[in-house]
Formats: structure tokens, sequence, C-alpha cells
């Protein structure tokens, strides 16, 4: 079927039903970013495969949202289709909610699964279509009546992330989990999050391409810990591990049911944004709720001392692979033909002959030319571009090791830069500088440093679209929360052990793009009398291209930052690579002067 066909079915369900508008999200059971193919009915319906997104269908409409990262990629995947493009964020684009609330007719339903969208946003929904006298009704899943071929839910076994590498055990971590429960009130605790049960449990597997985790549930009280899982990925070994340490293992459906059981004496904490609005609608009526960020969140985001070892080794190991790559790419690659679809395979072989490499940590974004634009622009074999000696090429990519997660981007010129390319190129490379060498007061938050990578572009009346920064996962999701470098003012911290990126851009649609990713590690600097100070320490390496840098752009001290940077990229990287590669890096990072 193709997408208006799909369209055409999903309306005669919803004239079943006498639904006035269906609203398809991307989401799953568990508030994901990354979703397996079971869950992807957004995608299904409307051909767009970006990684978020909703669609709205009325009997007269179709619509999808999506935000800056995906405007270009979506208008050409909905193109020849009824979907209209609504570019999320853009002036006078309304949310989607406000959207139905200004088209539909007093007394209207609006339907959607709530199983797949969160507690905290039924309820802000519920609160503006009540508003204007409209009904929202949670418990439609109409896409499973229409999606015959649905992929099924995935299978992949459970295993355990040894100690050696994760540096806390299971019982250490619970115990964390537990002191906060307690100094909250709580006396039960439901987790939802895949990342988080894979970090609380040390528990990874294959559910979600590119994202070690297992599908499952979690409830823990003050005296044990019951995992709702699929019986058949847990091998007997394992259960009986997790029996000696008082985790008791129970079927994946049977989450909701425990829920509705929970006595009277209960208090759960839950976090209504990472809960699934039917889910929180299980829990026991007579129990109280404390809403509130899962403890695991915060614990996992800040790494311990074993797991930073660990990602420093990783930094050699994932820089070799790149390294090796970006060679390639500039001496050998050309001999036969090549593609953003076939750089991508080459590039994973190089990762893939590194020690205790699992897996990509997410689909590698290979952007030629004009893709390179796009941000988040995924290679098919309809849009495979075949590479040049000339042009702008972006690398977005990233590798699960036992020892970490990686996340880098490099922008270089396959033939001969043009001033204007080289002016983008110095302007990002200076907010990607500025963000590296700040030095910042113990209670900063990301969205004060987001400008800091800004700023030359804002000077020029430039600026881009995404966040300056993420949080990594050790050996888990490549995005994780909660701290961020970015415009929205999330009243975060960023404490010490925080693992982030630092990747500012510039976009020319129909032209290029340029982005520059290192990870990033937060420090204590030091104290003054003004207070504990903090800095960043990079955890990437891999040379910056000086051919694309106007040196008159450069400060001194910006000068100084790239030749230390380079300096040590050779240093850790070359005993790792053959003599001649090590030779090709050492001209790549040989250090420039100011004119």
């Amino acid at each position: 079927m193709n997408t208006n066909e799909k369209l055409a079915l999903l309306r005669e369900k919803m004239a079943d039903k006498n639904i006035a508008a269906m609203v398809i999200p991307t989401g799953d059971f568990h508030q994901s970013e990354y979703l397996a193919p079971f869950w992807q009915a957004r995608k299904w319906l409307t051909g767009f495969t970006g990684s978020a997104g909703t669609a709205v269908v009325t009997k007269d409409s179709a619509i999808l949202w999506a935000d800056f990262r995906y405007w270009i990629q979506a208008a050409s995947q909905i193109k020849d289709s009824d979907f209209e493009l609504f570019k999320q964020g853009d002036t006078d684009v309304p949310e989607f909610e406000s959207w139905l609330s200004q088209t539909l007719s007093k007394g209207d339903t609006i339907a959607l699964d709530g199983n797949v969208v969160s507690a905290a946003n039924v309820k802000k929904y519920k609160n503006l279509f009540t508003q204007k006298g409209l009904n929202l009704a949670t418990g439609f899943d109409l896409i499973s009546d229409i999606w015959a071929d649905r992929p099924p839910m995935p299978a992949s076994r459970a295993w355990i992330l040894s100690d050696t590498y994760a540096g806390r055990t299971r019982t250490e971590k619970l115990g964390k989990i537990r002191d906060a429960m307690v100094r909250s009130g709580a006396n039960t605790h439901l987790m939802t999050t895949l990342d988080d049960i894979a970090w609380t449990f040390n528990l990874r597997g294959e559910d979600v391409h590119t994202n070690p985790v297992n599908l499952a549930f979690a409830l823990v009280t003050l005296e044990q810990a019951i995992l709702f899982i699929d019986p058949a990925k847990v091998d007997a070994a394992l259960a009986g591990q997790l029996k000696q340490e008082k985790i008791d293992l129970q079927p994946y459906t049977l989450v909701k049911e425990r829920l509705g059981c929970l006595g009277q004496e209960a208090v759960i904490c839950l976090d209504p944004e990472a809960v699934g609005h039917s889910l929180y609608q299980a829990v026991n009526s007579g129990v109280r709720i404390i809403e509130a960020v899962n403890p695991a969140t915060e614990l996992k985001a800040i790494k311990n001392e074993i797991e930073i070892g660990h990602v420093r080794q990783t930094a050699v190991k994932d820089g070799v692979a790149v390294a090796n790559f970006l060679y390639w790419l500039e001496n050998q690659a050309h001999n036969t033909p090549i593609s953003e679809v076939s750089v991508a395979k080459t590039l994973l072989e190089f990762r893939k002959a590194q020690p205790e490499f699992i897996s990509n940590s997410f689909d590698p974004i290979m952007a030629y030319k004009a893709h390179s634009a796009m941000c988040h622009y995924s290679a098919t074999s309809e849009s495979d571009l075949p590479l040049k000696k000339e042009g702008m090429f972006l690398s977005d990519s990233g590798g699960n090791y036992l020892t970490g997660t990686t996340d880098i981007t490099r922008t270089i010129h396959l033939g001969v830069p043009t001033k204007q390319e080289i002016h983008d190129y110095t302007l990002v490379l200076k907010g990607h500088i500025a963000v590296a060498t700040a030095l910042f007061p113990k209670g900063t938050k990301g969205f004060q440093i987001d400008t800091l990578a800004r700023q030359f572009l804002w000077k020029e009346g430039m600026n881009f679209g995404h966040g300056t920064g993420h949080g990594v996962g050790f050996f888990l999701c490549v995005h994780e929360g909660p701290a961020k470098i970015s415009p929205h003012p999330i009243d975060v911290e960023l404490k010490k052990g925080m693992l982030l990126t630092n990747e500012p851009g510039l976009y020319r649609e129909g032209h290029y793009g340029i982005r520059l990713e290192n990870m990033i590690l937060v420090d204590e600097a030091h104290k003054t009398e003004f207070g504990q100070f903090m800095k960043f320490e990079n955890m990437t390496l891999c040379h910056l291209e000086t051919s694309l840098v106007d040196v008159h752009l450069l400060s001194d001290e910006e000068l100084d930052y790239l030749n230390a940077y380079h300096q040590e990229v050779y240093e850790r990287l070359s005993p790792g690579l053959s003599p001649e590669i090590a030779a090709w890096l050492k001209t790549k990072t040989a250090p420039i002067q100011s004119l």
C-alpha cells in the first residue's frame, strides 16, 4: 500500500469509531527516542523516516509536524502523498494540539494510543482540548488494525555487562536508587525508560537498533526489585544470578496488573514524562504517586571513574578507526566508484577492526554536498549520491564498544574549497573551540554554555537550528539525559562526570552543511574566591581540517588551542596507525601559525 491508500483505510476506521482526528506520534511503551520496528507507526503511515515527528489525520487533512533537523528530508519523503508538512518551530506554525483545538468543532473526539504517549503529555493535551469543548480518547491504536505486515516485538537475549566495564554492581546502583526513593518519601519506584533499566541492572541487549537495550519495565521497592521482561530473553544462568540478588523476574506483559495490585501502603515514585499514560492509569487509585525524574537518570549521567577510564581508551580506538577512514577517503577511495552508502559501510569495517567494538551507536550520517545541509540526513538507495573529488562531505557517526559509546562529526572538502566554505567552517570551528575551552562556575546550566557556540555566527546574522550538545551514555544510548547544551532553558546543572557533545554547525540549504562534533567530559577546573569553576575535557581524538581554516579569523588563543589539540591527537593515535597513515596524520596535525 502507498501512503494515500493507508490514509483511506485509517479514515474508514476513524469514521466507524466517530473519531474526528487521529494523532500518530513517534513513540513506544517506554517513551524512547529510537524505536523498534514494531512501534514505527508514524513512519509506516507517512513514509517519513526521521526519528521525531507527529502525524495528525482528520477527515479532510493529513499533516506531519517535523522539527528543523528534518524539514528538508520530510518534505522530500512525503511529497508524493496527501500529507502536508508543518515546520515545527517555524514562525507562526502552531503545535499540533493547538492546530486541532483551532480546527475541530465542539464535541469532536481526538484519539491517540495512550500506551505510547507520556502521562505528562496526555494531561497537557486533555487540559487544552477540554477548554475547547473537545474530547480526548486515549484507548485507540487504529494503526494496528490496518498494519497487516507489522513487524514482531523484538526478542534479543539479555546479557550481563561485566562490572569491570560498568564500574558499579547492580546492588550498588539499586542502593543509590533506594537512597533517592527514601529522600523523596517513596517506598516504590516504577522505571520504564530502557536505558535507565539497562544501566541499573547492568544488562544489555539488541531490542532496539543501535541501542544496546532490552524491552523491560522495573518496579523497585526498598526490599526487592522486579524486572518485567520476556522470559525467553533470560537464560537460566542469568535468572539464577538475578534471583540471588533479590531481583524477581516476571513477564513483560504483567506490569499493568502488578501496578493495579499495589497495596494502599505503597507510595510510588515515577516520571510522568517517561511513563506512558495507560501505565500511569494502571496504578492502583488508592496509591499515592510522587512525580519526579527517575533517580537512575542522573546517576547514570555522571560517569564513574572506571567508566571514564574506559571512555578515554575508547577515544583512542575510535580515533584510530576514523583516522583510517579519513585517510582511505582522501587517498584510496576514488580508485573505485564510491557513494554515501558505500563509505558508511567502509567506516563500519574500520570500527569492527577495533577491540571490543559491538555496533554503530546510530545509523551514520554520510552526507555529500547539498545533502550535508540536512541535519539528520540518512542516505537510501534512492538518494545515494556518488562522491567525487569536489564538494563538502559531512560524516556524523559513532560506535558502541563494551568500553563506551562514541559520537563524532567531521566535515571535510573533497576538492578545493571556496572562500565562503572556508569562512563558514572557520566560524563553526570558533564556536566549537569556545565551548571546548569554556571555564564556568559550578551550577552552570547547558543553555548558558550554548550561546558560546553561536556567538560568531550571530555576529554575521547566522544560526543553526539544533542544540549544541547532548548527553552520551556508557555503552548505551547515544542521546542521554538529563543535561543538554541547548537554547532550551533546561534546569539541569552540568556536573562533574557528565559526558556530552560539542557540535555547533551551519547549514546552507541546497548547498552544504558543516558540523564539528567532539565528546566532552565535565570536570573541575580551579577554585577562586568566587567559588568552584568547571571545565570540559575533550574525549574525542580526530584532526580538524586546517585546509578549511581561515587563520586570519582565529585569535592567538584559538590557534594555540587548535595546535595543542592536534598535538594530542597525533601523540595518542599514531602508535595505533600504520607508518604510512601516521605520517599522513602528522601532516594533518602540523601546527599552523598566525599571519
